[in-house]
């Protein structure tokens, strides 16, 4: 076996075992949670972001067919341009607003908290399938019409996840 040290591996690994099984036995169990799933609050932070990003598309794809109306603008092409434009501001204003919002969320947190948080994203079927639901609707949306079809996508996950959240 080689170079014999005098037996002190053996010391040494049955320390070290002794160790590894104090630590197991002290943690809380949320710490094995934790170790499960290593960083909530980022996955929570994906989940606010899709959130903001549906939410800031609606809302821009509203405010801008209306505001082309203000402006006196009321051919068919000018108030699609406008749905399309305001619709894709609004999708960047809430890409660059979730994580914003999120880490605002989650400064004052605890660990218990946020995989609270998490637990309830990650394991509700619905809003899984929300998020699921939204990257696909915008990504065949796009994929088929371009940038009217991420913006008709994006709003369209929105209601239904809206619709489904009430059944």
């Amino acid at each position: 076996m080689g170079v014999s040290s005098g037996g002190n591996e053996d010391a040494r690994s049955h320390i070290e075992k002794m160790r590894d099984f104090m630590r197991k036995k002290m943690r809380r169990p949320i710490d094995d949670y934790y170790d499960w799933v290593p960083r909530p609050g980022t996955q929570f932070c994906i989940h606010m972001t899709i959130r903001s990003i549906q939410t800031a598309a609606v809302v821009g794809s509203v405010l801008g067919p209306v505001s082309a109306l203000l402006m006196h603008r009321s051919e068919k092409k000018e108030l699609v341009d406008a749905f399309v434009i305001g619709g894709l501001h609004g999708a960047m204003v809430g890409a660059a607003l979730g994580p914003v919002i999120s880490l605002a969320t989650c400064k004052n947190m605890n660990r218990v908290r946020k995989f609270q948080n998490l637990v309830k994203n990650k394991f509700d079927q619905t809003q899984l399938w929300q998020d699921h639901i939204a990257i696909a609707s915008a990504a065949v949306g796009y994929m088929s019409s371009g940038q009217l079809g991420l913006v008709v996508g994006l709003d369209l996950s929105l209601l239904f996840a809206v619709i489904t959240r009430n059944l």
